[in-house]
C-alpha cells in the first residue's frame, strides 16, 4: 500500500518481521490527506492479543522510539504507523516526548485495521499482486457481480483457497508473464500450486471487473471470447489432478496460433500444462508466420515447482492459521515448520493433507518426522486417480522404469525392459511415452 500511494519500495524496510519493522524516510508523505514533513518515521507494530501483552509491547514501542527521535536529534520529525488495531488504541494521537528537557509534539499518520482494507478496497493493483488480502473481510463482496455471473470459475474452490494461499516467487513471475505476454504456461509436476496460481490469479481479477472463464477445450475460449470484455482463460488440461489426459495439451497446442492472436492486454490466458506441446506449437508458429510477435517459450513459461523452503514452511503457517487446532498443533508448526516441508516431495498439496489430517493426531513430544515420513509414504487421492486413469501402456513404461538399472538409462535398455512389461508389445517408441507422462509423473533432467 505505502509503495502504491507514495512510491516508497518494499525493499527500504528493516527490522523484526513479527515485532517491529520500520525505516526513515528523507522525503515528505502525504496520505490520508495529510502530508507528513520529513524525516518521516515509519513502522510497522504487530500487538498481539491481550490487554498486558499489548501494553508492554505499546510501551517498549514507545520508548523505542522516544530513544530514536533522540537519537536523529530532530526536533520535528513526523511519525507514520501501520498496525493492526485502530488508531485509538495508540493512546494520544499528538505523541509527546522529551527533547533537550523540552516537551515536544509529533505529528502523525496511523493506519490501523480500518484504513488498510479500505486500502485492499481501493487498490485493484494491490489485490492482484498480493490477492491472499481477498481472504480479509468479505471476500465476495469485493468481486463484480456482472464480471462474476457470466464467468465459469470454481469460485467454491477459489475462495477456499484465499486464506492459505502465498503469492510465492512463481506467482509473481506468473504475473509478470501475463503482464508482458498476457500468456502464461504453469510448468511443473502435479500438486505444486499450477491450479493455486491460476485461480487466485482469476480471483484477483474478478474484483476488478474480469471474466474468468475455466475450460478444458479451445473451442470453450471461442464460444465465450468477447472483445468488449475484460477476460482471463484457464486452460488447465488436469484440473485438481483427477484424471490424466496427455492429449489435452496437443490439442491447444494445435490452436495455439488462433489463441495468442486472441490475447491482448485485456485478455489473458493461463494454460497449466506440459511444456513440450507448448515448445512444438511455439516452433511451429515461428517457422510458418515469423516471430513478430509470437514470444519464445522461455519468455512465457513458469515453474510452479520452483518454491523456496521459507514459501513451503509458510504455506503450511497459513495452513495451520485458518485450520481449527489447539494451541499445542500450532506450536508444533511453529518449532518444526521448516523441518515438515523440508523433503522436495512434500508439495503444497500434501502440507493441506497433513493439516487437515495427521497434525491433528499430534501431542507435544510427538516425533514429527516419523508422521512426515509416514505422510509422503502414502499417495494423495489425486495422484491415485490420476495413476488409476493412466492408458495401460503408461503404466507399463512406469513399471518398466523401475525395472531398469538406477541411474540414467539408455533407450534400447528401457525398451527392453518395457517389453518384459508391456502386454500388447510396443505401441509407441519409449521415448513418445515418456513424452507423455513428463512433468506429470516423470521428470526429465538433461
Amino acid at each position: 500500500m505505502l509503495e502504491l500511494e507514495a512510491g516508497i519500495e518494499p525493499s527500504a524496510w528493516d527490522g523484526d518481521a513479527d515485532r517491529h519493522r520500520g525505516f526513515v524516510h528523507d522525503q515528505a508523505v502525504t496520505l490520508q490527506g495529510t502530508p507528513l514533513m520529513p524525516p518521516v518515521i515509519v513502522r510497522c507494530l504487530w500487538l498481539p492479543k491481550g490487554e498486558h501483552a499489548r501494553e508492554r509491547r505499546l510501551n517498549d514501542a514507545a520508548q523505542g522510539l522516544a530513544k530514536r527521535i533522540v537519537a536523529m536529534g530532530d526536533p520535528q520529525p513526523s511519525l507514520l504507523t501501520f498496525v493492526n488495531a485502530g488508531p485509538d488504541e495508540l493512546g494520544d494521537p499528538n505523541f509527546e516526548f522529551q527533547l533537550d528537557g523540552q516537551h515536544r509534539d509529533l505529528s502523525r499518520v496511523v493506519y490501523g485495521e480500518r484504513e488498510l482494507a479500505a486500502a485492499i478496497d481501493q487498490h485493484a493493483s494491490l489485490r492482484l499482486d498480493l490477492p491472499s488480502v481477498l481472504s480479509l473481510g468479505d471476500t465476495r463482496g469485493r468481486l463484480d457481480a456482472d464480471a462474476l455471473r457470466r464467468s465459469t470459475l470454481d469460485l467454491d474452490a477459489a475462495l477456499e483457497l484465499a486464506p492459505v494461499f502465498v503469492p510465492t516467487e512463481a506467482y509473481a513471475r506468473a504475473l509478470g508473464t501475463l503482464r508482458r505476454h498476457a500468456f502464461l504456461v504453469m510448468s511443473g509436476p502435479p500438486e505444486m500450486g499450477k491450479t493455486a496460481i491460476a485461480r487466485m490469479l482469476g480471483l484477483a481479477l474478478l474484483s476488478d471487473g474480469w471474466e474468468v472463464h475455466e475450460c478444458t477445450r479451445p473451442e470453450q475460449v471461442w464460444e465465450r471470447l468477447d472483445p468488449q470484455r475484460k477476460q482471463l482463460f484457464i486452460a488447465d488440461d488436469a484440473f485438481g489432478s483427477a484424471e490424466y489426459r496427455p492429449d489435452a495439451a496437443e490439442r491447444w497446442a494445435r490452436d495455439l496460433d488462433r489463441a495468442l492472436r486472441a490475447t491482448d492486454e485485456h485478455h489473458w490466458l493461463v494454460w497449466t500444462s506440459r511444456p513440450a506441446p507448448l515448445h512444438s506449437g511455439l516452433r511451429r508458429i515461428h517457422r510458418e508466420r515469423g516471430g513478430e510477435r509470437f514470444p519464445q517459450p522461455a519468455a512465457v513459461q513458469v515453474d510452479a515447482a520452483d518454491l523456496s523452503p521459507p514459501e513451503k514452511t509458510l504455506i503450511l503457517y497459513r495452513h495451520t492459521r485458518a485450520a481449527d487446532l489447539t494451541p499445542a498443533q500450532r506450536r508444533l508448526t511453529y518449532e518444526h515448520g521448516a523441518a515438515i516441508v523440508a523433503h522436495p516431495h512434500f508439495t503444497p498439496e500434501r502440507i493441506r493433507r497433513f493439516v487437515a489430517g495427521r497434525l491433528r493426531e499430534l501431542d507435544k513430544g510427538a516425533d514429527v518426522g516419523a508422521v512426515v515420513d509416514a505422510e509422503l509414504s502414502e499417495p494423495t487421492q489425486a495422484m491415485a486417480t490420476s495413476y488409476a486413469a493412466l492408458a495401460e501402456e503408461h503404466r507399463e513404461l512406469l513399471l518398466a522404469m523401475l525395472d531398469s538399472p538406477p541411474g540414467p538409462v539408455a533407450e534400447r535398455d528401457l525398451a527392453a525392459a518395457l517389453r518384459r512389461h508391456a502386454s500388447n508389445g510396443l505401441s509407441h517408441a519409449p521415448v513418445d511415452l515418456v513424452d507423455r507422462l513428463t512433468d506429470h509423473f516423470v521428470r526429465v533432467l538433461r
